[in-house]
């Protein structure tokens, strides 16, 4: 046991009670870390590849990113949060895990009361939540989207406000909870979390850009899904068939919806075609 003035953290006045120095190394963190990353993809992908599902590629791989976040929340993060009043003395997997981590951010050593409260809500809260996102993406349930979006939306709220009470502590205070090595900073702190900036706000701004049509170009868009509405397959099946076999997901409460949409093309074409028959018999 190490007294709490001779840490390795920064700033080095850090009171960390009871410390203890990891007994692993450094690669051998990082290489069980990134093992498990891969488990936990290739499980998921076994899974789906079992299952048969009729997913498209971005549905796979946002199912595989959903179930990793969901170990990442629950599991990791909910280890800091139930041995968070000890974790200067952990010494088990996790526990050096987190104390390797904490060299970029020493708040996870000092009950710092925001770190806190933020992994309680992301691990008891988004990671269930990440679980079931995973499992409405495969059974194609109706609610995945707003699921998803709730979910995004979390992840990058709290990731957004962890980056900045750390950088507003340095800027006005002039206080760093990073080691002086870039890597650290550069490496733990910033790229391990920018997942949770990117990825959830790629999704948000996929799903607003879906739900909403510029006015100006509403009446070109509504012939263009008119049109991929009324392309049949190669099989003879219908719109919704051909759809799925494209890889759009359609929640069930709209497959009424598609259904008269390519009715009305139908319609509609056939119209235009009697027209322009006529049209030429006037002419002849």
């Amino acid at each position: 046991m190490v007294s709490s003035s001779t840490h390795p953290y920064w700033p080095l006045e850090a009171n960390l009670v009871n410390y203890v120095p990891n007994t692993m190394s450094v690669p051998a963190l990082l290489g069980i870390f990134a093992l498990a990353t891969l488990t936990v993809i290739d499980l998921t992908s076994v899974f789906m590849t079992g299952q048969k599902s009729m997913l498209s590629r971005q549905d796979k791989v946002l199912t595989a990113w959903f179930v990793f976040s969901g170990c990442i929340h629950l599991i990791l993060e909910g280890y800091f949060v139930y041995n968070h009043k000890t974790m200067p003395q952990m010494e088990d997997l996790l526990g050096q895990l987190w104390k390797e981590y904490a060299l970029s951010d020493s708040r996870y050593m000092t009950i710092e009361p925001f770190v806190l409260c933020m992994e309680t809500i992301t691990a008891f809260g988004w990671g269930p939540l990440c679980y079931l996102t995973s499992w409405m993406i495969v059974t194609k349930s109706p609610y995945r989207h707003p699921t998803q979006m709730l979910v995004s939306m979390g992840q990058l709220y709290g990731d957004v406000l962890y980056y900045a009470t750390s950088m507003m502590e340095d800027y006005y205070h002039g206080r760093s909870y990073s080691r002086p090595e870039m890597y650290y900073y550069w490496g733990y702190f910033i790229f391990m979390n920018t997942f949770w900036i990117f990825i959830p706000g790629e999704l948000l701004g996929n799903y607003w850009s879906l739900s909403t049509i510029c006015p100006c170009c509403e009446e070109e868009a509504l012939k263009e899904r008119f049109y991929l509405y009324s392309i049949p397959s190669a099989s003879g099946r219908g719109a919704i068939d051909r759809l799925r076999y494209l890889g759009v997901d359609i929640p069930r409460f709209q497959l009424r919806w598609i259904q008269l949409d390519a009715c009305l093309w139908s319609i509609y074409t056939t119209l235009e075609t009697e027209q322009n028959k006529m049209s030429l018999e006037v002419v002849e």
